[in-house]
Formats: C-alpha cells, structure tokens, sequence
C-alpha cells in the first residue's frame, strides 16, 4: 500500500472553499443579470453552512483527538484551521462587500428595495407596528438573563437577538434573549402605496432592532443586535442499531443542539457582547463573522422570482419534450434505448414512466431507489398510487440522506401503509445508487401470448423534479434485457435475498467500482506504455480519494492524456513534472450546476464510456452502493461525449486549475458559454 506522503494532495477542505470562491464570482460578474447575481451570494451563504455544519465539524473534532496529529490530507491540524478561517472569512467578507456595495444598489435603480435596517420611509411606521405586533410579539419569548433564567439553548442556524437592557427604575444593566422560531417569515413584502411600480421588502431584523423595546416593556434597550450560531450537524448511527429508522429519529432531535462551531454576529455588535457569546459556545477566535442585516440568505433565494423584469434574470428556459404527453413511454421505449440531458430535455418522462405505470393493468411490479425526491414529489405519489393499484412496489430508501433524513423517514411510513415493501441500507453502507425498473406483461403479437418485459432507468442524479431544473444529469432508459436483470439482482441484493454476485455490465459495490475504475485507467497507461494514442476524461462533482488520485497521477506519468472535469472539490495537483503535466483540470460554473459523472476511456480507438452516480470520493468508493453503467449505443455515447465531455473542455467560461489552490478564469470573448450552446440546440 502507497503512503499518502508520496504524492501531492491539496487539501479537501481548502478546495471547497476555492470551489465557493468561483461561484462567488458569478456575484461579481456584471454582465449576469442583477437577480441571478443575488442568487449566487445566497447560494454561498448556503454553502458556509453547510461546510461548517459538517466539514468543519469534522476537522474539528479530529483535531481535538490527541491520536490524530494529521488530516487525512497530510496537513497539520493547527495550520489547516488556520488557513480554513483565513478563506472562510474572506468569503464572507466578499459576500457582504458585493451584497451591499454593488448589488442592493443596483436594484434599488430597479425601484426593488431590500430593507435590512430599520430606515424605511416614514408612511411605513403604522404597517410595520402593526407587523410586528402581530407576526412577532405574540410569538416569540423574550427572555432576560438572571441566576433564575440561564442562557437557553440556541437552536441550530435560528436567528437569534440579544438586547442590552437598562431597569425603568434601579438603571441595573442586564442582558435579553430572543430566538426566532423557524416558522416566523424572515421577510415581508410591503404593499404598494401607488402606481409606481417599485418592489418593497423588510427584512425580520429591521423590525427587530426597531420594536425590541416592545418585547421588554420593563426596561430600557439601549441596543439590540442579531447573531446566529452554527452547529455540528452531522448525526452519528451505530453500525449495531436494530431499528435504523428509531435511531434516526433519536439523532435528529439531537442535531439543532450539537457543539458551536461558528458564530455570525452583527457589524454593529460591541466587542464585550461579542466575547460574551463566543465564550459561551465556545466558539474560536477564525470562526467569528461579522455580517450586516441577514445572514440566513439562502432563504431568500427565490425572492425576487416574481418580480417582471426579464432584463435581470436569466432567459426563461423550457426544457425539451422528446416526446407528446398523451404518447405511451413504454411505446417509446421499445423503440430504442434512449438518453436524456436534464434540464434541457425534460425531466417529465421519467415522472409520466412512472405514473403510467401505477394506472397501466398490465405493469406487475416498479422497484426504485429513493436518495433525495423532496417533501412534495410526484415520483413518490406515483410510487403510493401503485401500490395502492395492486402492483408490487419495492423501494429502496435512503433514511441516512444528510439534511433529507426526516423527509426520508416520513416517505418510507408513507409507502409502508399502502403495503409497499421498504428497505433501507446499513449506516456504514449507503444506497447512492438511481435506478428504476419495471416489468410489465407485453403482448407478443407473434405468437399471440403476453410475455414478461422489464424496462430500466438508470441515472446520474436524484429522483427530484426541482433538481432536474437546475441540475445538469443524464437519464438512460432501456429494455436491454442484461442491463434489466443486473439491476433486478441488485435489488435482490439490497433486500438480502440475494449474496454478492457479480453483474454482466452494471458496477455497483463500493469495492467493485473501485476495481473497474482502476482497471480502466491502468489499460490507458499500457497502451501510453507502448506508444499508442491514451486518453482519459472524468467528468466529477469531487475528486479527492487518495487510491484513485495515485492512479491517477501514475497515468499522467506514463504518458496518458487526462482531462478531469471537476466542478467543485478537486485534491489533485497538476502541471507537476514527470508526474502531473499530462493532467488538466477544468471546473465549469454556470447557470445549472454540473452534476453528472461521465468516465471515458479511449481504449486504442474502441472507445468505452460510462455515466455513473459515484464521485472519486472515499464514501463513494468505500461505503456506498453506487451504480456504474455503459452507454454502448455508438450514437447515444456520442451524445454524451459531446455534451457531456468535449462541450466542457472547450466550454468558453470555465476554470483552469494551475496549481494547488489556484485556479484561472478561462474567458473567450464573442463566445457562447457550454451550456448556452446546449439549450440552443
């Protein structure tokens, strides 16, 4: 076994927060529409949520453990921090920097106004009294702190305020809590006063820090100002628990209380009451952001999306239909193997699939694997109305899917009372896999008697209706009959009726995948080896396990050609000699979020290509069922390859990874950006 020490590894951490550093870039581009640009800071904020929510959380942890004086990078703990906070906290700098100085602007020229102080026009005063009076006071529980009254437990990413208050009459200055329930609107739209068409919004915190003496009639507030603390959100399951669902249930109440790990706090905000809050949750010094007005931006990202100005949005986008919405799916197909790019072709045939399935008489059985589908899904209706028709439903559910758990835990009691067969994998064991398959009894006009055909539908992303607007993935949809009784023995596997078997063409066992992905790569260095043309593409949403990163790196060094396309986190450092210079490294920021997972093999001119929905990550490759699969159609491949690879190494905006950590804006004036070019056809 190689050590990780003899070869370079960027760290993980460090990455991803180059990868958010690009996405902020779109904020700052001014030739993207102005609401578009809004969206991309949200998005980010997001994106520091979760990352010290989990990632963070991590290091953290392990840094604390006096066994480990190493990250699974190679990098020391003390100095990883570091260098962590040192991004983070420029990233939140340039959030608020563009957020306030150039984008809030610019809309207000637009006559859309976000109001996140407590300065809006005088005709205001009486409606937003009113407001708060009624949305607010009579909901929330403020609470002053005294021996009798200890600090309470500060929900998970809750807004939160806290009140500098002065007694009416002994002037003693004591402190006041007030925590926002989730269920409180963070922002109110103002009615229009006149025919002006203008676009008002008023943020919870202006309204906070103008009638918080509202919420303390017994005292004087001198101030008030707004914080919030992110916790460790990552939920522990032993690998020994008899009910995984009970278990679960136990961890999510657990989640919103986990050890601080960071805390956002107002501009405004004194250094003593910072210090009192930091020592309190024991928060470090890096992890201290300062932030103006809102900080739980994500949940204003569709804000402004009903506001008429086409100018400051993206052109609209209607995804292509391959086929009519009265035609049978099954019709089409039986004609041939199909493959769809979502969002440009509509995700609509794969819901109409299923939900002719769950009304079509002759369909005796629908299995599926459920990662994430949302809290309101057509897909799971479908899956509901057909058990509830009387075929044989069996599905695969993901309970350990991070942040989808509740909604997860909920489908599966769901399909379970309508007489649904659930399975859900092991914690150490996650089911990543997308994959459907129905059969059905089909007439064979031939001999005049109803034989039994399976048709399949194997994908890079989700079975969610949101995501397949906004995320890029491809669907493959076949009767093939190998391909059908892989994943029919995959689903004996995942239900335990079946032992470790070996498919004819599908890759699903994390240790499977690893196998024929290294495989693939070392016959390119053979045929590099001997003088023969060698290449590698590997389009990934992250890349950095430390296996597939040495082999990786032993391409390059005899000789092979390898583009990775990789959008977000990438550990691999290129352009080194004699062991990296035959790697390039692109990473695509668009309008849609790259998410498919494309691997090419040029294999001395008899191409192989494979979708898949595993990244080269350590829990992709070591703890997930994962389904890896060929596209052997010559034309469907060759729609993949362009559109999925060669559209991308050639995208006219893109990211070129130089070295570790750095990455340069590929911009080609004149030239239409990758995916521009696709929904144009």
């Amino acid at each position: 076994m190689f050590k990780k020490q003899q070869f370079p590894i960027e760290s993980r951490a460090l990455s991803l927060l180059d990868f958010n550093g690009r996405v902020l870039s779109k904020a700052l581009d001014k030739s993207i529409p102005l609401i578009e640009r809004f969206k991309y800071t949200c998005i980010v904020s997001s994106n520091l949520d979760e990352f010290y929510e989990i990632r963070y959380s991590e290091l953290l942890e392990r840094s604390k453990n006096r066994k480990e004086k190493l990250s699974r990078d190679g990098n020391q703990y003390p100095v990883l921090l570091k260098n962590i906070g040192e991004k983070a906290l420029n990233l939140n700098n340039q959030i608020q920097k563009v957020l306030y100085s150039d984008i809030i602007p610019e809309l207000e020229k637009e006559l859309i106004y976000l109001i996140t102080d407590k300065k809006w026009p005088v005709h205001l005063n009486a409606w937003t009294k009113t407001l708060f009076k009624r949305e607010i006071e009579n909901v929330v529980t403020p609470i002053v702190l005294d021996e009798a009254r200890p600090f309470p437990n500060i929900i998970n990413k809750s807004i939160s305020y806290i009140a500098i208050l002065e007694g009416d009459k002994d002037n003693k200055v004591s402190l006041g809590i007030v925590q926002l329930p989730h269920y409180i609107p963070r922002v109110f739209k103002v009615p229009p006063r006149n025919a002006k068409k203008t676009h008002s919004f008023i943020f919870v915190g202006a309204l906070m820090r103008a009638y918080m003496g509202l919420l303390f009639p017994d005292h004087n507030v001198l101030d008030s100002y707004q914080f919030k603390l992110t916790r460790n959100s990552d939920l522990f399951i032993s690998e020994d628990a008899e009910d995984l669902r009970k278990a679960l249930k136990g961890s999510l109440t657990k989640r919103n209380l986990g050890a601080g790990v960071r805390l956002e706090v107002s501009t405004r905000m004194p250094k003593k009451t910072i210090d009192f809050l930091q020592k309190h949750h024991d928060v470090r010094d890096d992890c201290i952001f300062h932030v103006r007005g809102p900080s739980n931006l994500y949940r204003f990202i569709g804000l402004l999306d009903n506001i008429k100005k086409p100018h400051l949005k993206f052109p609209i986008h209607t995804p292509r239909r391959p086929l009519k919405k009265s035609e049978s799916v099954f019709d089409w197909i039986n004609q041939e193997d199909r493959i769809l790019h979502h969002p440009y072709d509509s995700f609509d045939p794969i819901v109409d699939l299923l939900n002719e399935a769950a009304n079509d008489p002759q369909v005796l059985s629908i299995k599926q694997t459920i990662y994430r589908t949302g809290d309101k899904s057509e897909i799971m209706d479908a899956l509901i109305r057909a058990a509830e028709n009387g075929k044989e439903v069996t599905v695969a559910i993901e309970l350990m899917a991070r942040f989808d758990e509740e909604t997860n835990v909920n489908w599966s009691s769901k399909l379970e009372a309508v007489g649904a067969h659930v399975i859900h994998s092991r914690p150490n064991l996650k089911c990543h896999a997308k994959m459907l398959l129905i059969t059905r009894r089909v007439l064979n006009k031939k001999i005049n008697k109803f034989e039994i055909k399976s048709y399949a539908h194997l994908g890079t992303g989700n079975y969610s209706v949101k995501n397949a607007k906004t995320y890029t993935d491809f669907s493959f949809l076949t009767t093939n009959k190998i391909i059908c009784d892989d994943i029919r023995n995959i689903f004996a596997y995942l239900s335990g009726s079946r032992k470790k078997f070996i498919p004819k063409k599908l890759h699903y066992l994390p240790q499977d995948n690893r196998k024929n992905f290294i495989r693939l790569i070392r016959r390119e260095s053979r045929f590099a080896k001997q003088g023969k043309k060698s290449r590698i593409i590997i389009k990934v949403n992250s890349l950095s396990d430390h296996i597939m990163l040495k082999h990786l790196y032993d391409a390059s060094s005899n000789g092979v050609k390898v583009d990775l396309i990789v959008r977000g986190m990438c550990s691999i450092v290129p352009g080194i000699k004699r062991l990296s210079e035959n790697i390039k490294i692109h990473s695509n920021i668009g309008r849609f979020l790259e998410h498919h997972r494309i691997f090419y093999f040029h294999n001395n001119g008899d191409n192989e290509l494979f979708l898949s929905s595993s990244d080269f990550l350590e829990r992709n490759l070591d703890r997930r069922i994962e389904v890896t699969f060929p596209i052997e159609d010559k034309f469907l491949a060759n729609v993949v390859y362009e559109e999925g690879l060669k559209m991308m190494i050639n995208d006219a905006d893109r990211w070129v990874k130089v070295k570790e950590g750095k990455y340069k804006k590929i911009s080609k004036k004149n030239k239409r950006p990758a995916q521009e070019l696709i929904i144009k056809g």
